[in-house]
């Protein structure tokens, strides 16, 4: 903390002498005191905030709002986190202030990154360094590359990371700012322990340290102590662990840090249980438990919990070791929770800036008459569009969550792009056993009647599995295809879905995958040859044929990739002679990119996509998952 400059805008801020130098000074104070003065930080750009609005000054309410929004993240609240930072970009868009829609983009991406939405996390902060690039802040360009680089860390794409902290490093090395470089280099270091190059890690960690200790910035000290630990714990280095962590908590107490104080003593008990010094372990764990409840720190409920329980099994109490777990799998249901919360907010402020916009858009028409007919139009629709919109943060809540897939696949990515607001395209999956179920599927129709079939669909493929214990994919697809005949059996209806249904098992790079397939077959690439599985010539549902599904095996081995889509890609119209994108395109398309990384394959086939779609509407819904051993 910077004692001195600390007290300039102290001062600055006593001096000042009209109502925007005082707004500038709150903001300035606020944003250098956020990371230790939170909740004065909090309070400062409030201040600030009211006093902008009484003087019209949208560029100081921006800055307090963009603040806030920062400090909501610091103390795990991402729900009023993305409300005022999605405020504070709508305000910096219509002032035109570039700086500050690059710093927007930078703080969405933290609090998606928080709440494990990573695609959404890597789309903000690409945005928020192509700003700054053309700006050339190179500040801020170094800091977005620490976040790149963590972000494809976190996608497994190890040397994209590497490189990307490497460009960060030239650029804090240009502005000689070492607080900067020290942080890139931890993050180096922490990529390499991903790698398990334990040694090139401990390097770059213990140059982190170096770096911070001669600049004093002894909380960016304590963070690289505790990866170091990390990397000595993973080593079976358990005494210098344990010294390691012992003196970060010293050091997060002297600086009144209670996150890292929560976060040291976890790892403290974390290594007394692996040493089976049960006793302190409870007793560490237990204090971490108690700071991390003062601080509203949610993060560290669920693990505390889970250590604790298996410390009672240890010791052989195992009704308390079942309470504990118990508690371990309820407080990870309710992060489960707040992160759909937060997604659903996400997609409700993002609408609302969409729909202003649109509105600002309309007010610049010279026709004041079209104007007013869209107003009539919008009022008479408002109440049905408003249900949609809610519909639509229900089903995507039901979609598959991020935090599920990364719990069982290495690498993968998902493209959805619903036609309307709501899709009859879905994925979907659950946890069952020791298994883990995965269905890419596309319902009959598209919009609100597609949804209302993916919602009956994933429906009955939850009763399935989880309410009939039916373990095999094929028994599974005869299941929901004999519900969704009584269900419709009034009226005839042919309706239900094509798709496929995974049964997956075995390590992240050595899957093994069983499968049941109707009128959509999924594409395998192995070793750069591209092969089109099998697949039942009929639907889930009403139809000519009755037969039971077929199921099937693959063995997932490292470097494989499978594919499962629905037709929306393939039959999207464009082109020079606006014809269907086709198949045979879209598995050219899927072997050309199949050697990239996941996201960059992501991007690679939504940019043909739209390439090809050009000025042309969207045919149908389009999915298309991809999974890489």
């Amino acid at each position: 903390m910077d004692t001195e400059k600390i007290k300039t805008l102290e001062t600055d801020l006593a001096t000042a002498k009209n109502p925007k130098e005082k707004t500038d000074a709150l903001n300035a104070l606020a944003f250098e005191i956020r990371n230790t003065a939170t909740n004065r930080s909090i309070e400062l750009s409030k201040e600030a905030q009211n006093i902008s609005s009484q003087i019209n000054y949208p560029e100081g309410k921006a800055a307090a709002l963009n603040n806030e929004g920062f400090c909501y993240v610091q103390i795990t609240n991402y729900e009023l986190a993305l409300e005022k930072c999605f405020e504070a970009f709508a305000l910096f868009e219509e002032t035109k202030n570039e700086k500050g829609i690059a710093l927007a983009h930078y703080n969405l991406c933290l609090i998606y990154q928080r709440i494990g939405v990573h695609n959404l996390a890597l789309e903000h902060i690409s945005k928020a360094f192509s700003y700054h690039q053309k700006m050339n802040d190179k500040f801020e360009m170094a800091r977005c590359c620490m976040q790149l680089g963590f972000l494809y860390g976190w996608l497994g794409d190890n040397e994209t990371s590497i490189e990307v902290y490497n460009k960060g490093l030239d650029y804090s090395r240009e502005i000689n700012n070492r607080a900067i470089e020290a942080a890139i280099i931890m993050g180096t270091g922490q990529t390499y322990m991903q790698m398990k190059n334990y040694e090139m890690g401990r390097e770059n960690l213990l140059k982190s340290m170096e770096i911070r200790e001669q600049i004093k910035d002894w909380r960016g000290y304590a963070a690289s102590m505790n990866s170091l630990m990390t990397l000595c714990y993973e080593t079976g280095e358990f005494e210098e662990a344990e010294k390691l962590s012992l003196k970060g908590l010293k050091l997060a107490k002297e600086l009144g840090d209670k996150m890292g104080i929560s976060r040291f003593v976890v790892d403290l008990g974390k290594i007394y249980l692996k040493q089976g010094k049960l006793k302190e372990a409870e007793e560490a764990i237990l204090q971490a438990l108690d700071t991390a409840r003062k601080i509203n720190l949610k993060m560290v409920v669920p693990t505390a919990h889970f250590f604790l329980s298996e410390i009672y099994k240890q010791k052989g109490d195992y009704k308390k070791a079942l309470e504990f777990y118990q508690v371990f799998h309820e407080s990870k249901e309710e992060m489960f929770s707040t992160e759909n919360a937060v997604k659903a907010k996400s997609m409700q402020l993002t609408e609302k800036i969409e729909n202003a916009q649109r509105e600002a858009e309309i007010n610049r028409l010279k026709n004041v008459e079209l104007k007013n007919a869209y107003d009539e139009i919008a009022e008479k629709n408002k109440d049905i569009t408003d249900s949609i919109n809610y519909a639509k943060r229900i089903q995507h809540a039901l979609l598959s969550s991020d935090t599920l897939l990364k719990e069982f696949l290495q690498e993968y990515f998902v493209l959805f792009k619903p036609k309307d607001i709501v899709s009859g395209d879905f994925y979907w999956s659950v946890k069952k056993d020791n298994a883990f179920y995965l269905a890419v599927c596309d319902s009959t129709g598209h919009g609100v009647p597609g949804a209302f079939m993916s919602l009956l669909n994933m429906s009955f493929l939850n009763e399935a599995i989880n309410e009939k214990n039916i373990s095999e994919c094929n028994e599974i697809f005869n299941y929901v295809r004999n519900r969704l005949i009584e269900s419709f059996i009034d009226d005839g209806a042919k309706d239900g879905m094509e798709g496929v249904l995974l049964k997956i098992t075995g390590q992240k790079e050595n899957l093994k995958i069983e499968f049941a397939a109707a009128h959509n077959g999924p594409v395998l690439i192995k070793n750069g040859n591209l092969l089109e599985l099998p697949y039942d010539k009929m639907s889930v549902g009403e139809g000519d044929k009755k037969n039971s599904f077929a199921q099937h095996t693959i063995d997932l081995q490292k470097g494989d990739t499978l594919y499962l889509y629905t037709d929306g890609y393939a039959d999207q119209f464009g082109g020079d002679r606006q014809k269907k994108f086709k198949y045979k395109q879209l598995y050219e398309t899927l072997a050309a990119n199949s050697h990239l990384p996941m996201a960059l394959q992501k991007q690679n086939l939504e940019e043909a996509f739209e390439n090809w779609k050009g000025n042309n509407p969207q045919t149908d819904d389009v999915l298309i998952v991809g999974i890489k051993a």
